[in-house]
């Protein structure tokens, strides 16, 4: 997959401009604060509708404007046969996606190919990108939420299928968490819940339905994604460390599990019903995919808990290049790869290695302050002033 062009109005610091892309290593530089990271998040966004940096729409948009676009042109890999030249036209898809904000209120527009897109499952995977930004590190470093997002997002990208069923999981999981707090209250305050008792654990049974359905083909999908990824991270972290400790991510589901071949949906039922009494006293759902985590191991070590700075940066860019090399093997495109200030914290070795590891996709997009760090780089450099790329 390769963006050809890109195009932004009212888009953070640029209010209009299109850049066209060219396959292969595109290195952006330019002094602090003039847009270079805003390009890898204008991307982010077409890709996803979120920004990875900041929550609100608002702070996408332009300076006293009220509304944004963004657009590409896409070529997919797919598009031409193995026994054709390469000299043959690739298939092209087109995104347009833009938004306006009014007071509390945001209206999305997205449309593929001129035709418009009311879904967000519909949207997801038309443009592949895998990203690095620099507090990426709070994958390892910030509490178990930043890393089921992670999952979610990463998985949600290439098997819209997970995305579906964690939105479904989280709004039953909400239905269940507010009928549990009732008859906890009701319970501390000595009144009967809502209805009748039985009533009550009635409709908590028809939750619990719900969210084991849900629940259990995240859990396995999860399972599956992290035997699959396992060997391509210790490779990619060999690979640009030059190092053979063993880079690991291990699998903390929220329910008692031997391994990830097991009948999660049975462990489902007998984690929900061992929690029952609990889940009642304190009006939560105390076990579930919610409650899922991820550790970071280099060899023996708890990345999180025992690894310097430097080593969970370089456990973060192994992560997301072998995620990259994942959605390849998935979805048989190559996506982009974004690499946001990647290059400044490494030495000189780790820095070629890194930029090798960009050859396993068709187009690779980074920024650098310092063009020195691709001097021995095979690169399009495109330099960005104030809004501008020139």
């Amino acid at each position: 997959m390769i963006v050809r062009s890109l195009r932004l109005r009212h888009f953070r610091n640029y209010r209009a401009q299109e850049v066209s892309l060219p396959a292969g290593l595109v290195a952006l530089t330019g002094d602090n604060g003039q847009g270079k990271t805003n390009l890898l998040e204008a991307l982010c966004v077409l890709a996803t509708t979120k920004s990875p940096l900041v929550e609100r729409d608002r702070e996408l948009i332009f300076w006293n404007e009220s509304e944004a676009r963004l657009g590409a042109d896409i070529e997919l890999e797919a598009g031409r046969r193995a026994d054709e030249p390469e000299s043959t036209p690739l298939f092209r898809r087109t995104l347009e996606y833009g938004w306006r904000v009014a007071g509390n209120s945001v209206t999305k527009e997205m449309r593929a190919g001129g035709v418009p897109q009311s879904q967000l499952v519909q949207w997801l995977g038309q443009l592949q990108v895998v990203a690095f930004f620099p507090h990426d590190l709070t994958i390892i470093t910030g509490d178990p939420g930043e890393r089921r997002r992670f999952l979610n997002l990463e998985l949600g990208k290439s098997r819209p299928a997970h995305f579906a069923d964690a939105a479904r999981y989280r709004r039953s999981l909400q239905q269940r968490n507010a009928l549990l707090k009732s008859l906890a209250e009701s319970r501390w305050k000595g009144r009967a819940p809502i209805g009748n008792a039985a009533e009550g654990l009635g409709t908590l049974s028809e939750w619990n339905r719900q969210i084991i359905a849900y629940g259990a083909r995240i859990l396995a999908q999860r399972a599956v994604f992290l035997r699959e990824l396992a060997p391509l991270l210790a490779q990619t972290h060999r690979n640009i460390s030059g190092r053979e400790e063993v880079f690991t991510v291990e699998y903390a589901p929220g329910i008692e599990a031997r391994d990830e071949t097991e009948n999660w949906s049975g462990l489902f039922t007998s984690a929900l019903e061992r929690s029952h009494d609990n889940d009642m006293r304190r009006g939560t759902t105390l076990v579930g995919p919610h409650r899922d985590d991820l550790i970071f191991k280099l060899g023996d070590m708890d990345l999180r808990r025992f690894g310097s700075q430097g080593q969970q940066r370089l456990a973060v860019l192994a992560l997301k290049i072998a995620l990259g090399r994942w959605v390849k093997d998935v979805v048989g495109e190559s996506p982009v790869l974004l690499l946001d200030d990647a290059l400044s914290e490494l030495d000189a070795n780790r820095r070629e290695r890194l930029l090798n590891e960009t050859a396993h996709f068709s187009q690779s997009v980074l920024t650098a302050t310092d063009s020195s760090f691709l001097a021995n780089a095979t690169a399009t450099t495109m330099r960005v002033e104030s809004g501008r790329v020139v």
